[in-house]
């Protein structure tokens, strides 16, 4: 018999929803033929999942898992009060759907080792037989704005390391190498300036010098065996040029922030941003790093000097979008902003399956890649392009 033809939308266009936001759309049932059941009915959930494995002596394996539950509504479409079967009759069933999200739910996030996660499914009950889901994944975001961040984010930081090579009497001068950004807070959609100054008065070369954008991802435990695993990743680099010895150089690059969650922590899942330059020295020798945290948020610092607006924005010749998704408002959603952005995919995770082991039978399931604001800056003001 064949089975029944799903499809779950939303009513915005994009999949995404804001934590606090009403959560609508409608589930459109294509019937085949009639069927029997004892009930049909939407699922809404979220969840936050981690796991992974590690190795212990010989052909011995350690499972570390954890789980947060956030969200968790059903919506019966079909049922008898009675309890007994009901036949769902053939032809194209539409069922309305709404529910308004808790306010803490974090942000969607799909990792290596676990996710943040909020799905919606249909449910076919069914006598005697294993239930029939069919289910979508939509992304949540949850606000964090940048200018309600203490100590403030919108100053201008400095970091400095002060690299000598050998000791005693073969002592070299120093390698200074210091690193400056014109803030610490950022959007997706935003550049960030880093300056890089090179004082090289040692006796060794510095082959090339590498300024990155840095995810790092800490998954936590909660099984009997607690531990933590670290994840880093790399969103963006740039190579530069070498520093020879006893000369000075100095390089500027601006790093377009992609679309990425903002730095937030739940219990099992830490994420977290910093920009880190390394000086590559050939031979044995220890690379010198600096590593400045910066925080990732959904609302941009609004009190900038004119010199760090000027070095955060876009050029409209030269941003890149990683979809041709059209521009939506976040007024629609946060009446106290009005800022053009657009929902893009994430550019460092491929879509994954989120088909789960205890769904047995499923009439599909489709392939989820997490979608975050990415703003639209204008490269001839020195403040976020606002709506007027």
């Amino acid at each position: 018999m064949a089975p029944p033809i799903c499809d779950i939308s939303f009513d915005n266009s994009h999949g995404v929803f804001f934590a606090g936001q009403t959560l609508a759309g409608q589930v459109e049932i294509t019937v085949p033929k009639a069927k029997k059941v004892k009930s049909v009915f939407l699922k809404i959930t979220g969840q936050s999942s981690v796991r992974w494995s590690e190795s212990v002596g010989t052909g011995t394996s350690v499972q570390y898992s954890a789980r947060e539950d956030y969200v968790s509504h059903l919506e019966k479409f079909v049922e008898n009060e009675g309890g007994e079967e009901v036949e769902l009759k053939e032809g194209t069933h539409i069922h309305k759907f709404s529910y308004k999200l808790p306010t803490d739910c974090p942000t969607s996030f799909e990792g290596d080792f676990g996710y943040i996660r909020y799905t919606a499914r249909i449910v076919f009950e069914r006598p005697w037989k294993y239930d029939l889901t069919y289910k979508i994944a939509f992304t949540v975001v949850n606000q964090l704005d940048l200018n309600k961040i203490s100590p403030p984010l919108n100053v201008a930081t400095v970091q400095e390391n002060l690299k000598q090579f050998s000791c005693g009497p073969c002592r070299s001068a120093p390698m200074i190498m210091t690193v400056c950004i014109p803030m610490t807070g950022y959007v997706p959609g935003q550049l960030i300036s880093v300056v890089v100054d090179v004082m090289n008065k040692s006796r060794k070369d510095v082959s090339e010098l590498k300024i990155k954008l840095r995810r790092q991802v800490k998954y936590f435990s909660q099984s009997s065996s607690k531990k933590s695993k670290s994840v880093l990743s790399t969103l963006v680099k740039y190579q530069c040029g070498g520093v020879d010895r006893n000369k000075s150089v100095g390089y500027e690059r601006r790093l377009l922030v992609p679309p990425e969650p903002p730095t937030r922590s739940t219990s099992i899942i830490q994420i977290e941003y910093f920009i880190e330059v390394v000086a590559k020295i050939p031979g044995l020798y220890g690379c010198p790093q600096v590593k400045i945290p910066i925080v990732i948020g959904t609302v941009p610092l609004a009190n900038l000097d004119k010199s760090q607006a000027q070095a955060s924005v876009v050029d409209g010749r030269t941003a890149r979008s990683s979809n041709n998704l059209s521009t939506q408002f976040l007024a629609s959603s946060i009446q106290s902003l009005k800022m053009p952005h657009s929902f893009e995919e994430s550019t460092t995770r491929a879509a994954v399956d989120i088909q789960e082991d205890d769904e047995h039978q499923t009439l599909g399931a489709k392939p989820f890649t997490p979608r975050y604001p990415v703003y639209k800056f204008d490269g001839n003001e020195t403040t976020p392009n606002r709506i007027s």
